[in-house]
């Protein structure tokens, strides 16, 4: 996926905060529903780009390149779908659910073959067009007990 595709409206013709919008929706799919990781080579980040996990881990690009890589490995069939957009000058924010059938090792959790969903907020920060920073919080302990990993699973997530 080109940062803009054919067809796309112009960003010049967009407003910050739309662009801003455009530019996460397109890293999003890129990345965490296709697996192309190459976007990481792109204008759309920075080179100097960090993750930010819930646990005070910090991903760098290398890092994250390899997480997002072992994720599509272990879910083949992995969707993300974005529920909420807010968009600012330089912020952008996601609630999306995560759905998935564990095929592979994810976690050092081995295969289960278990069909699992959960739900996450990310903030992205963006800088001169490009994201440079995000904070992600996710529902690790759902998915580790849909994994088996935490005793019986809790019935799957409803939206409100």
């Amino acid at each position: 996926m080109s940062p803009h595709s054919p067809g796309d409206t112009a960003p010049s013709d967009l407003s910050i905060v739309e662009r801003n919008e455009q530019l996460v929706r397109e890293y999003f799919e890129a990345v965490w529903n296709e697996g192309n990781m190459s976007v990481f080579d792109t204008a759309l980040v920075s080179d100097d780009y960090v993750m930010h996990h819930q646990s005070d881990t910090e991903y760098s690009l290398a890092d994250l390149r390899t997480a997002w890589t072992d994720w599509h490995l272990g879910f083949p069939d992995l969707s993300n779908e974005i529920k909420d957009l807010i968009a600012t000058e330089n912020r952008v924010v996601i609630r999306y659910r995560f759905s998935g059938t564990h095929e592979g090792p994810v976690m050092d959790v081995p295969a289960t073959g278990r069909r699992v969903e959960t739900v996450g907020i990310v903030i992205f920060r963006i800088e001169d067009g490009q994201l440079v920073e995000e904070w992600a919080m996710d529902d690790i302990v759902a998915l580790l007990e849909q994994l088996g990993e935490l005793g019986e699973a809790t019935p799957s997530i409803t939206e409100p």
